[in-house]
């Protein structure tokens, strides 16, 4: 009874109905769940780097010159001291590290700053490095990462007489203070031309703080930073901004020394980032922490290519005197096993192994590389839907599901532009796939959907390089027997580090005519949570909850071991295996309008006696993945409230929360087998709407209907409804997309009923 009380005081407390806000919160950290991650160093590169190019571009003769005035080579011994120009990208400015000569190999010399030697760095983390460049990688016992890379990419430059390249492990100063982004290692140009911070060498840069060069795993990391810039270096020799070695585009480059890690074995770069962020324009390079999702997808798509064309590719890409897609082609016709792809037929082709990654399907449609799965993508559990208009990126895709229902209906629009292409990917019980090519404008029943096929996914491919193309779908299907509202993508990310007594909620849609079945939650652990169902107040503030439709509901978890974070994959175990599901069917709670379940936190989340908790995903934020709320207190000058929360720029949070709606009648959009007792109109929802939103409304008789919008001066601006309908429940679909932010009011009128409702656009 408590925890019931303490949710409902959560909805008098307020007065005020105001906008939801969104406030951002990082994941709780638990066990070895890692606080730090690499970032992009080229920003901190960039300025620096105009200023090579303005040289070369002054001096298009610089190198060969360098050639003919070759001077003695290093020679360095170990024990050699030397100070070398280093960028601090904290600061922004240079300054010198003093070092040591630790280890000299075939094709390099380490040195290791001397203020970290001892603490970050000793002789067996360097005679590791040096055996790995040198001698052996796990892609081959026999071969080191300078004649992979070699192999694969082409020669470094050489402006130093000294085929041996230097390597400098130190602490990099980039602002790192314990947690957060920190830089692993780069590549700078400015050492290949002269010039007051030029150390006049071939050489790169290895963080040792926080990359712990002192075990195993992170001395592992460093060797696939090692492979990682040692191509950029390569990469320059062919393509440094001189005029006949044009620079190459910031994604290819990266892409290629992405691949380079995974060339010598060390493993692709974490995916998951990629699996939501698919509909990005291909070369797109961000900044902030969106460019680590830059870095999946160019790890992904040059993975792809050297998966499908071997090592001859990824050597011809880099040595082309062209850049970016046009490279690609000049690749693909010199390759020395023929073929007649090309980007387009290529690029097509990895968007289906991106949601098929099976090669059995089709050789192109997948990787050989281990570690990539498929994306994630939009699924619905209702196959009656109509879409809001949606962008495709240029070289991008998108992708949608269905996922429950029978007979499934769809019509897709592409404003006739001609194009987008569209693949139905129809999946079997056993796992097999059937796909069909579909057209646009054109009207596609899938009348196998819930008996031959239980799942079918579209694949959206963009692949104009040049714009952004729009479409929209509108589906219908059977859904009698029963319908799963999801609003998560399933896959457990963490739990959010909420305090006690906080409130945890997933507002649902309504389905006319249904009736809850269950619900069912993704717990972290043994253990038990309290809260309720709740009417959907029709806005998340100043409380989302209502009226109480199952006030005292416990949810607990038996499951004797607490599902482990894998630091490797970055993910819990797929399946998640404590999803408990609470049976509702007998409180008979009519779910025609929208509804809530909300959940209080109870106790701390803090090692060893962690309390327990929601699981969240993150994915991507839209309007329609905004349905989880939280009651807590943000950081900061928060004041204690509603909020959704956004995990990074784009993505939210989501609790894994899902209902479980019985129906019977299979038309969700119009039941008309379940004759309303009276007339109604119900509170439009999403509200605030921006554009787009639903008002539904029942009439018990055959009536002439309208639904006319106005503005707060009473001027209509809009009709929605103007005809007569038979008794039912019907949803009518607004969009505001021509009118400016503000409050407008609705008014049915019905035979003699008529009620006006307030409803707010906010753009």
């Amino acid at each position: 009874m408590k925890n019931s009380i303490q949710i409902f005081l959560l909805t008098i407390f307020f007065a005020i109905s105001v906008l939801a806000q969104s406030v951002q919160v990082q994941k709780a950290t638990e066990g070895n769940d890692v606080q730090s991650y690499a970032i992009d160093a080229r920003p901190f590169l960039e300025e620096t780097e105009k200023e090579v190019t303005e040289y070369l571009k002054k001096n298009p003769n610089y190198f060969e010159e360098q050639k003919l005035q070759k001077t003695t080579a290093w020679n360095f011994t170990v024990g050699t001291t030397k100070e070398w120009h280093a960028r601090d990208s904290g600061e922004n400015q240079w300054y010198k590290v003093a070092s040591t000569c630790r280890a000299v190999g075939i094709n390099c010399y380490i040195f290791v700053e001397d203020a970290i030697w001892g603490t970050h760095a000793n002789q067996v983390a360097v005679d590791g490095i040096k055996n790995a460049f040198d001698s052996s990688t796990p892609a081959n016992g026999s071969k080191g990462i300078f004649q992979i890379d070699t192999e694969t990419f082409g020669s470094p430059p050489d402006i130093d007489a000294d085929a041996k390249i230097v390597i400098l492990i130190l602490d990099i100063q980039d602002g790192y203070t314990g947690s957060g982004g920190y830089i692993a290692g780069y590549f700078h140009s400015v050492n290949e031309v002269p010039g007051d911070n030029s150390n006049m060498a071939e050489m790169y840069y290895l963080d040792a703080n926080p990359s712990d060069l002192l075990t195993e795993s992170g001395l592992n990391n460093v060797m696939g930073t090692t492979a990682h810039e040692f191509q950029h270096m390569i990469h320059f020799n062919y393509h440094n901004g001189s005029p006949d070695k044009p620079s190459q585009s910031t994604f290819m480059d990266e892409a290629c020394s992405e691949v380079a890690s995974v060339v010598c074995g060390y493993g692709i770069r974490r995916q998951t980032l990629f699996n939501s962020d698919y509909n990005q324009y291909l070369e797109e390079w961000r900044d902030g922490d969106d460019v680590l999702k830059d870095y999946t997808r160019a790890s992904r798509y040059m993975t792809y290519m050297y998966d499908q064309f071997g090592t001859d590719f990824l050597g011809k890409f880099v040595q082309s005197t062209s850049t970016s897609i046009s490279a690609v082609n000049d690749a693909l016709s010199k390759l020395s096993t023929s073929t007649a792809l090309r980007f387009n037929e290529s690029i097509e082709n990895w968007f289906m192994a991106n949601v098929l990654n099976d090669k059995t399907i089709n050789p192109t449609w997948g990787y050989t590389t281990p570690g990539i799965g498929t994306i994630n993508p939009l699924d619905h559990s209702n196959p009656n839907f109509s879409s809001s208009t949606i962008k495709v990126a240029n070289l991008g895709a998108d992708y949608i599901s269905f996922s429950r229902g029978k007979n499934l209906t769809i019509n897709f629009n592409d404003f006739g532009s001609g194009i987008l292409k569209f693949k139905a990917l129809k999946y079997k019980a056993d796992n097999s796939i059937d796909i069909e090519d579909i057209s646009a404008g054109t009207e596609h029943t899938f009348s196998d959907f819930g008996t031959t096929y239980n799942k079918i996914t579209f694949a959206v491919l963009n692949t104009n390089a040049s714009f952004k193309r729009n479409y929209k779908y509108t589906s219908t299907g059977d859904v009698s027997g029963g319908l799963e509202l999801a609003y998560d993508i399933g896959k457990p990310s963490g739990v959010l580090p909420l305090a006690n007594n906080d409130t945890v909620s997933v507002v649902f849609d309504g389905v006319p005519g249904g009736t809850l079945d269950s619900i069912r939650i993704a717990l972290r652990q043994a253990g038990s949570i309290h809260g309720g169902i709740y009417e959907f107040t029709g806005s998340s503030r100043p409380t989302p909850l209502g009226k109480a439709l199952v006030p005292n509901l416990t949810v607990t978890s038996n499951i004797a071991v607490r599902p482990p974070w894998d630091d490797v994959a970055k993910s819990y175990p797929v399946p998640f295996p404590n999803w408990i599901t609470v049976d509702l069917t007998s409180n008979n709670i009519d779910v025609s309008k929208p509804f809530v379940a909300a959940f209080v936190v109870e106790g701390s989340y803090v090692a060893p006696n962690y309390a327990q908790r929601i699981m969240i995903s993150e994915q991507p934020d839209d309007a329609e993945n905004r349905h989880s709320y939280s009651y807590f207190t943000p950081s900061g000058d928060g004041e204690r409230d509603w909020y959704f929360i956004t995990a990074s720029a784009g993505n939210i949070y989501a609790y894994l929360i899902r209902a479980y709606v019985n129906l019977g009648a299979t038309d969700v959009e119009k039941q008309s087998d379940v004759i309303p007792s009276e007339f109604s109109l119900q509170q439009n929802y999403p509200n605030p709407f921006n554009p787009t939103t639903d008002i539904q409304y029942a009439i018990p008789s055959e009536s002439y209907v309208s639904i006319v919008v106005f503005d707060v001066l009473g001027k209509e601006v809009a009709t929605i409804v103007n005809e007569r309908q038979s008794a039912g429940s019907y949803k009518a679909d607004f969009n505001a997309s021509n009118l400016p932010s503000g409050i407008y009011l609705y008014r049915i009128n019905a035979g003699n009923f008529s009620e006006t409702k307030k409803m707010m656009l906010i753009k």
